[in-house]
């Protein structure tokens, strides 16, 4: 393991050293300037917080929080230093009420890469800027993940450390037709660090209460000059152990008292464990008075594993389940062997009618419990490596046109690895790890920006801006290995007894747990997409401000979307502000989406021979024949309204309603049982595994829903003898509806329940931060609506589960030496508050559910508990 470590900080120092190279080269003989983002870090720290100037949501660059026409909120460096967590997704769930995320515990690769949701949209309806540039999205399709976020495909968040940050912000408003696809929920504007000077050390370590999660984070950030310009590079290492919050299951005990060495529990859930390296460079070197070239990219590599359910080696039989409170327990339950019999020896001469061979019954057997004796658990490993890398040239005309060209690449891969495990159909000849394949992201944009004041005889001259854009994306799927998603020859056998009776045996095929992806899975698809806009913006008079925004975008493989937006805001007076904003909003399939195509074989609804399940795309020739339509985008159209308060002394309020109807929602629909005669006829049209295929699905255009909601955010910050204080208070009431299934199929009723369901209707932060000469200390009070859970497609009340309202306290208390070293303690969760429990099929011997688990992965309070830490500072 240590040569592994060594050998990932060796790649990643030799990629950060070409970075800064390349830097170098391009500054040589530069003069200096300061960009807009520059000076909007260094104000912003000070400014008080309706009067941070914003860069996202408008093109002007002189517009602040409060009178923007939409909801725009910022957090600087300070905000961000005084989070618990060192991670991205953590401190924006914190920061920003209706920005939330589910654990996934044992889900696939969603327990690896967690979606994010926004104003309850799932998170390819949130557009993810660095800099301002579209960040590339996360090779992983949400195909495991919860019923908001099911076959989404958005951006990673963990891939850039906090520490590289110097603002966010975030745009709570449908912004496509001024960025484009994926701006239905917001915009999540990531601005890096562009200090040309000084060290900055952190080093953190905590854990729970419980003795387990231990967390070391160790980053640093350091500024230099570039000629006149500046380069800035961030790095974290990030060690983090798995938690655990799972139970006995019911056939543990059993087991044991046959002498089984179960694990005690046998599967873990909670946190993956993970190690990560990530690295961050962020430059802008003059060229001339006014121009500049600019680069900034990073580096991100992570290991991470879960456990996969435990596979038991005997058949053992308990107690029932109890459906719910107030039900009794079920009868005897019998729990057969995970893997069953393999029986290895043919009966010479003796055939099926199909002459495929006849096995004995009283020959020689092949169990799992030969290799594992004691049962086993597959270990689920992730291996993931993200880069990109930005370069532009901005400046000014002689004629006071401001430019901007940039170019941009990105991409995201993540390779999966299975130990402890087999490939039952494979028998004795079955490998116990396996590689399983990879999955694959590239992007490549170009951009042109400008932008160009007109005095046309309003109160401040008409902002005109314009653009252009050309995209390329890449979806690659990766072949794994040939034992990872073999059909071997025990998959189905006919064995026949002593007496001459026979009976059919199957055998699960490929790795366990998560076959690899094979010949009939890998992809590898890409697509072109070329985009204009133009956007008009003034003070028509001093108090009266319009905003009118237009886009085309045209895609290679379904056409073109033209979209438009309508902004503006009235102060009525110098404390009173009233805003409000209508726009059309598309967002495009993704490339995962287009060209996933995986065949997994299983034994659904009982079956006793295996069936293969096909997901194709949506313009194969056997989705086409099955019924499937070439995807389109989303469309959305949102409203959204409010007013600000501006009374002084340092006092700010907004509130904004929003209301976000999205049509054509893109899902996987339920499988589809193919007949024979189907087979026949995809046969004849050229489908080659015709007569292989007993179940297909596709993504497909399936359903609309309306969210709508408000955010009010109060804030506070006043200088007093005691001290100086910072108050925040942002609520936020959020509400999902599915108002129409389009397509038949696409959405079942549970998952309709789950998506009106799993996400808290309000949602509140109530921060306070207090600084008197070298101590600080800063105490966050967290609260999350209630949620309901619908267990099964019958939604019988037996299924059904409310989740009570619950919350919890952050608290952070730090001293300063000498004005340079910071040390701090405190803790997440301090009074070590738990969700509440679920209580539908839990077991009375273990009080859990039949895999150990006791609480939901949906809850927004998170089940780790309480949760402490201590962390120092050092800069110079």
């Amino acid at each position: 393991m240590t040569s592994n470590i060594n050998s990932w900080k060796l790649r990643c120092a030799a990629s950060l050293s070409a970075l800064a190279l390349a830097g170098l080269a391009a500054s040589a003989d530069a003069q200096t300037t300061q960009t807009a983002m520059a000076a909007a870090d260094v104000a912003a720290d000070a400014a008080a917080p309706g009067d941070t100037i914003i860069v996202t949501g408008t093109r002007r660059t002189d517009r602040t929080v409060a009178e923007s026409a939409v909801p725009v909120d910022v957090f600087t460096t300070k905000d961000l230093s005084t989070q618990a967590s060192p991670s991205l997704q953590t401190i924006l769930k914190n920061l920003v009420p209706s920005f939330n995320q589910q654990r996934n515990a044992g889900a696939d690769g969603s327990a690896f890469v967690r979606p994010p949701t926004l104003r309850g949209l799932p998170p390819d309806q949130i557009l993810v800027l660095i800099n301002g540039k579209r960040m590339h999205r996360s090779a992983l399709v949400q195909v495991a993940g919860d019923s908001l976020s099911a076959g989404s495909q958005g951006p990673d968040l963990s891939q850039i450390p906090s520490v590289s940050l110097g603002r966010i912000e975030v745009l709570r408003d449908g912004a496509a037709a001024q960025y484009g696809s994926d701006a239905i929920a917001g915009v999540i504007n990531l601005g890096l660090r562009t200090n040309d000077s000084g060290y900055e050390l952190n080093a953190r370590y905590g854990q729970t209460y419980a003795g387990d999660g231990k967390d070391i984070q160790v980053s640093g950030n350091a500024g230099f000059q570039l000629g006149e310009g500046f380069v800035n590079i961030s790095g974290e290492f990030n060690d983090q152990g798995q938690f655990n919050r799972a139970l006995d299951r019911p056939d543990s005990a059993a087991l044991r008292a046959l002498g089984v060495d179960v694990p005690f529990p046998p599967t873990r859930y909670g946190q993956p464990e993970s190690q990560s390296y990530r690295f961050v460079i962020n430059s802008a070197v003059p060229v001339g008075d006014k121009d500049e070239v600019y680069f900034f990219g990073n580096y991100g590599y992570a290991k991470q594993e879960v456990d996969f359910n435990y596979r038991r080696p005997i058949a053992v039989t308990v107690p029932g389940a109890i459906a719910a409170p107030g039900l009794p327990q079920a009868g005897p339950q019998t729990f057969g062997k995970s893997i069953g019999t393999v029986y290895l020896d043919t009966i010479p001469g003796v055939f099926t009618a199909g002459g495929r061979p006849v096995y004995s019954a009283t020959g020689r057997t092949f169990e799992a419990s030969s290799v594992f004796p004691d049962g086993f658990v597959p270990l689920f490993k992730s291996r993931n490596e993200d880069w990109s890398g930005v370069i532009g040239y901005r400046g000014e005309t002689s004629f006071g046109m401001k430019f901007d060209f940039s170019a941009a690449s990105g991409r995201d891969r993540i390779r999966y690895n299975m130990p402890e495990t087999l490939n039952p159909s494979l028998g004795p000849q079955s490998p116990t790890t396996f590689y399983l394949g990879y999955l694959e992201q590239r992007e490549t944009n170009f951009n042109l920006d400008v932008s160009y004041p007109v005095e046309v005889g309003f109160f401040s001259p008409l902002n005109i801006a314009a653009g252009a854009e050309f995209r390329r994306e890449s979806y690659i799927v990766g072949l794994g290995d040939p034992a990872s998603y073999a059909i071997g020859p025990y998959a189905t056998q006919t064995v026949q007894r002593a007496d001459g009776t026979r009976f059919q045996s199957t055998a699960a095929v490929g790795a366990n747990g998560f076959p690899g992806y094979g010949p009939d899975s890998t992809a590898d698809g890409s697509r072109n997409s070329y985009s204009a806009y133009i956007d008009f913006e003034t003070d028509i008079v001093e108090s009266f401000s319009l905003g009118i925004a237009g886009r085309y975008d045209h895609f290679s493989d379904f056409g073109t979307t033209v979209n438009g937006k309508v902004s503006a805001r009235w102060a009525i007076n110098d404390a009173i502000a009233l805003r409000g904003a209508a726009s059309t909003g598309f967002r495009a399939p993704t490339p995962g989406q287009l060209f996933t195509s995986n065949v997994q074989t299983g034994f659904p609804n009982g079956s006793v021979v295996p069936v293969a399940t096909a997901t194709v795309t949506a313009s194969s020739i056997t989705g086409t024949t099955l019924g499937s339509v070439p995807l389109t985008p989303e469309k959305s159209l949102s409203f959204s309204g409010g007013f600000v308060l501006t009374p002084g002394s340092g006092f700010t309020a907004t509130f904004d309603y929003y209301n976000i109807r999205v049509k054509d929602r893109i899902s996987i629909r339920s499988s589809i049982n193919v007949t024979p005669a189907q087979q026949q006829q995809l046969f004849d049209l050229g489908v080659a595994n015709a007569f292989d295929l007993g179940q297909v699905n596709y993504f497909t255009n399936g359903f609309t829903t309306r969210t709508q909601g408000f955010d009010a955010v109060l804030s506070h910050r006043a200088d007093t003898g005691a001290g100086s204080f910072a108050t925040a208070l942002a609520v936020n009431y959020n509400k999902t509806k599915v108002l129409e299934v389009t397509a038949a199929g696409a959405i079942d009723v549970q998952r309709i329940g789950n998506i009106e369901g799993l996400t808290p209707r309000w949602r509140a932060v109530l921060s306070e931060s207090w600084s008197s000469g070298m101590f600080d200390a800063t105490g966050r009070l967290n609260y999350f609506g209630g949620i309901t859970s619908f267990n099964n497609v019958s939604l019988a009340p037996a299924t059904i589960q409310s989740f009570r309202a619950d919350w919890s306290l952050d608290l952070e208390v730090g001293i300063t030496f000498a004005e340079r070293f910071r040390l701090a303690v405190g803790g997440e969760n301090i009074f070590d508050r738990y969700p509440e429990k679920d209580l539908r099929n839990i077991y009375a011997q273990t009080g859990a559910a039949v895999n150990g688990r006791i609480y939901n992965d949906a809850s927004p309070l998170s089940y780790m508990g309480g949760f402490w830490y201590v962390r120092g500072t050092a800069k110079f």
